[in-house]
């Protein structure tokens, strides 16, 4: 098992940050769950394995929203 660094302003499942965040076409970009800012809130549900659920946008190669 690897041991991951949590770091504030991190999600800790998926990775994603404010600069490159989840994205739920229902329930729009992510957001900080708590205090601490290492979970988002598309890994803290039912979004975190939702299929149109997409997580660090800014990874995925001309990544447009609801398929504009």
């Amino acid at each position: 098992m690897q041991n991951i660094e949590i770091k504030k302003g991190i999600c800790r499942i998926c990775g994603c940050t404010m600069n490159n965040p989840c994205y739920n076409p229902k329930a729009g970009f992510c957001w900080w769950m708590y205090e601490n800012e290492t979970l988002c809130s598309h890994c803290d549900g039912k979004l975190k394995n939702d299929k149109s659920t997409v997580h660090r946008v800014n990874d995925i190669p001309d990544w447009k929203p609801d398929g504009e």
